[in-house]
C-alpha cells in the first residue's frame, strides 16, 4: 500500500520536471486560422449543401446506402476504444517478455502513441455529445417536418441530436491523430476520414454541416492533444512552425 502511495507523487513530479524542462520552448497553439477555416466550412455546408442534400438523401442509390451503412460504424466510440485498448494491452504483454532494451523502449513509445490516439477520440466524443445535446438540431430524417433550421436544445430524443456528428468527431480525431503520428501517410488518412464522414450523410442521419463540424472538432482536439503531449516530451516535439512532429520518427 505504501509503495502505491509513494509512486503517485513520483510520477507526478516526473511529469512536472518534463514539463518545466520544456517550458521555454512552448509555443502558442495556432488556433485562429484553424477556427476561421472550420467556421467557414461549416457555414458554407449549412447554407449551401444542407437543403439540397437533405432532400436528396432519401433518393440515393440503395447499394451506395448499403455500403455506407456497413462502414459507417467504424466511427463508433466503442469500436475505436476497443481496438486501441487491444493494441495497448497486446503491446504491454509483449513488452514484458522482451529482454532487449531497445525493443522494450519501442513498445513503450508505441503504447504512448496508442494512448494519445485514444485520449484524442475520447475528448472528441465527450465534447461532441455535449454539444449535440445542448443544441438539439433535428436530423435529416425530420427534414420534411422541420427543415434544416430546427433546433430543440437539451432534447434527449435521438432525432434531435444531429449537430455536430458524433461519429464524424471520432473519425476526425482518430485520423488526425494518425496523420500526425505517421506524416508520410497523411494525405491517405485525411482522405479516408473524409469518406467515412460522408457516410453519415449518405445514410441520411446527418447533414453535411453536421459532418463538417464533427470532423473539424475531432481534428482540432487531436491536434490540441498532440500539443499537450509535446509539452511533456511524450510522442511529439514542436517544430519551429508550431506543428507537432513525431519525436522518434525512425521508429515509425
Amino acid at each position: 500500500m505504501n509503495e502505491v502511495i509513494d509512486r503517485k507523487p513520483n510520477c507526478r513530479s516526473y511529469l512536472r520536471k518534463r514539463y518545466d524542462a520544456r517550458r521555454s520552448i512552448h509555443r502558442r497553439v495556432p488556433w485562429k486560422g484553424f477556427t476561421l477555416f472550420a467556421v467557414n466550412a461549416v457555414a458554407i455546408a449549412f447554407f449551401v449543401f444542407d437543403r439540397p442534400l437533405g432532400k436528396a438523401a432519401t433518393s440515393l442509390s440503395p447499394p451506395l446506402v448499403s455500403i455506407a451503412g456497413d462502414v459507417t460504424d467504424i466511427g463508433r466510440l466503442v469500436w475505436i476504444l476497443v481496438g486501441l485498448s487491444t493494441i495497448l494491452a497486446t503491446g504491454y504483454f509483449v513488452r514484458r517478455r522482451l529482454w532487449k532494451v531497445r525493443r522494450r523502449f519501442r513498445l513503450v513509445h508505441f503504447g504512448q502513441m496508442t494512448a494519445y490516439a485514444g485520449l484524442s477520440v475520447l475528448f472528441a466524443s465527450i465534447i461532441s455529445n455535449l454539444l449535440k445535446f445542448a443544441l438539439g438540431r433535428a436530423r435529416p430524417l425530420l427534414y420534411d417536418q422541420e427543415g434544416i433550421f430546427s433546433f430543440s436544445p437539451f432534447n434527449m430524443d435521438f432525432l434531435h441530436q444531429s449537430f455536430p456528428s458524433g461519429h464524424s468527431s471520432n473519425i476526425g480525431a482518430l485520423f488526425m491523430a494518425l496523420a500526425l503520428l505517421f506524416p508520410r501517410f497523411r494525405l491517405g488518412f485525411i482522405g479516408i476520414g473524409l469518406w467515412l464522414g460522408a457516410t453519415r450523410v449518405i445514410i441520411g442521419v446527418h447533414y453535411p454541416s453536421d459532418v463538417a463540424a464533427g470532423l473539424a472538432l475531432g481534428a482540432w482536439l487531436a491536434f490540441a492533444t498532440s500539443i499537450l503531449f509535446a509539452r511533456f516530451g511524450l510522442v511529439f516535439s514542436i517544430g519551429r512552425d508550431g506543428w507537432p512532429t513525431p519525436r522518434l520518427s525512425r521508429l515509425l
